[in-house]
């Protein structure tokens, strides 16, 4: 960012506070989804893992306070301001989210990813990545050494993302979609406990952290 505004980025478990915003970026993300998810069952579901991500602006904590001064509100992206006057989720004094993951582990050693949603507002900014990075990250602490997802064949940003991390594809799904019964690419990825898999997602890692701070 410029005018010596650092953005910060940071992934956790989703809690109970965050089920207005978490939904609302599902909404944002998927406005042809039907019916929504769930979140709150989610939460309780044991298979069940929700990370979301949380963007701040460390020079002066552009999410936690709505009264900024002229100064300070100028210094804000187009983005920011969109989201301090629209219906975002966020109220003063919560964390700024702008995305989430849900898992299932079907499995002892398999997970799915259900659907990695990310406010518009704030897509190519390594948002997306960010939470694919950490699912694969918790999935390898709690011992799964597998991946699968769906993704639509149309969506090309997203399946190079995946392809980075490894994730071939294994088959496919048809009419997948119920907006346009498009279908959908399974895509997976075996062996993520491996030496050689952990050293890759290091490396992206790396790359990441740049990405995340400009």
């Amino acid at each position: 960012m410029g005018d010596g505004i650092e953005a910060t980025h940071f992934t956790r478990l989703m809690k109970e506070d965050d089920l207005s915003q978490v939904s609302l970026i599902e909404a944002d993300a998927f406005p042809q989804l039907f019916p929504p998810t769930s979140f709150r069952k989610e939460l309780q579901r044991q298979i069940s893992t929700v990370i979301v991500a949380i963007s701040t602006v460390s020079s002066f904590n552009s999410h936690e306070n709505s009264n900024l001064s002229p100064q300070k509100s100028a210094l804000l992206s187009p983005s920011d301001k969109l989201y301090r006057s629209g219906n975002t989720g966020w109220k003063p004094g919560m964390e700024f989210l702008t995305g989430f993951v849900l898992l299932w582990n079907m499995s002892a050693e398999e997970s799915h990813v259900i659907s990695i949603g990310t406010r518009r507002s704030h897509r190519e900014k390594g948002i997306g990545e960010l939470l694919l990075h950490s699912a694969i990250t918790r999935c390898i602490n709690n011992g799964i050494d597998s991946i699968t997802l769906e993704v639509r064949v149309s969506n090309k940003p997203a399946i190079s993302l995946y392809r980075k991390y490894g994730l071939t594809r294994q088959g496919s799904r048809k009419a997948y979609y119920s907006d346009n019964h498009e279908d959908a690419d399974i895509m997976t990825v075996i062996g993520i406990q491996s030496s050689e898999y952990k050293a890759l997602l290091n490396e992206k890692w790396v790359i990441l952290q740049h990405r995340l701070k400009t």
